[in-house]
């Protein structure tokens, strides 16, 4: 450890910044009030912290970007509700910007008629305390006034994905030279769809870490829940390794099949875009520009390859025809 460089924080560089900030493993929650007009309000949030026993203080951070900060900076009351490790699925709903976040999630009614998450590992109804403006964000802070818990494990959040605490040491699988991130070129309304994290500069295509005991089916599907969509993977397309990371990328060429009321994770923008809008401009990543280029240029002629990074530079080994079932497969 005593080897490690030091860096120097860059506006030009937020993401190793924020790489560092994800090394801290934290719990995942929900923060919901009103409107006052009663339309029920929340948002996915991992910055939470306990601030003080006497009085009874809690912590949330809200992005001043977010659609909600109006709403919560005027709230009088709210929830922090600690999500359970089976929750994943709401954490999911709540990240994004689903217009009817609530639809068949079960509620408490807390003071003030405070949306509380029922299924919750914990719930904090909470009287606003203060607001504190920082940075890119506003620190809402929270006097808690009554509180429940079960029995149960927390969601986890650790360098960008879920840890299931049920698996123990095998479920962080972000060691040095050992990390497999899954992403899918997700092909929508004839672009691609990319996500972006909050405050982030450049896009990515969806993607997730691959968990110890994960199947490819899940692993997959967590790719498509994560911007609100449903559907399969056609083939594999590329795997690589950017200069710098210390994890390779598998991608798959995918296509969506129907939207989800689930939309987005941890506030993350999802957008499709087109050749014309030049995507490969917007994300990072020597291996990910030249990806997108290629996946464009590829599709137009209806003719796609396989590319894995090797000692001399690369290769792509093209697929004649479309990929088709294993039983189908004549030799």
């Amino acid at each position: 450890m005593s080897n490690l460089d030091w860096h120097s924080v860059s506006s030009d560089d937020t993401r190793s910044l924020r790489n560092v900030f994800g090394t801290f493993m934290t719990g995942v929650t929900i923060v919901t009030t009103r409107e006052a007009d009663g339309t029920p309000r929340g948002f996915t949030a991992n910055s939470f912290t306990s601030v003080s026993l006497s009085p009874a203080l809690v912590l949330v951070c809200i992005a001043k970007s977010a659609g909600s900060l109006a709403v919560f900076s005027a709230a009088e009351r709210f929830a922090v509700n600690i999500l359970g490790d089976w929750q994943r699925d709401l954490s999911n709903r709540f990240a994004g910007r689903s217009a009817d976040k609530f639809a068949g999630v079960e509620l408490l009614s807390c003071e003030a008629d405070v949306p509380c998450l029922a299924d919750s590992l914990s719930v904090l109804s909470c009287r606003r305390h203060s607001l504190v403006e920082a940075g890119d964000h506003v620190i809402l802070i929270g006097e808690v006034q009554r509180y429940r818990s079960s029995v149960g494990s927390p969601l986890g959040y650790f360098r960008g994905s879920y840890i299931d605490f049920a698996e123990g040491a095998k479920a962080i699988q972000v060691e040095r030279g050992s990390a497999l991130k899954v992403g899918c070129l997700i092909g929508r309304d004839n672009g691609v769809l990319l996500v972006r994290e909050p405050d982030q500069e450049h896009w990515s295509i969806p993607e997730v870490f691959w968990r110890a005991g994960v199947s490819q089916k899940a692993v997959i599907d967590e790719v498509f829940r994560r911007v609100g969509l449903v559907g399969e993977v056609s083939f594999i397309y590329s795997m690589f390794e950017e200069a710098g990371d210390d994890f390779t990328r598998l991608v798959f060429r995918a296509d969506a099949s129907a939207e989800l009321a689930l939309s987005g994770d941890v506030g993350r923008e999802v957008r499709v875009f087109r050749a014309e809008d030049e995507p490969w401009l917007l994300v990072r990543g020597d291996y990910c520009i030249s990806m997108l280029h290629r996946f464009f240029s590829e599709r137009q002629a209806d003719s796609f390859g396989i590319y894995c990074d090797t000692a001399d530079g690369g290769r792509i080994a093209g697929i004649a025809g479309k990929p088709v079932h294993w039983l189908d497969w004549k030799h």
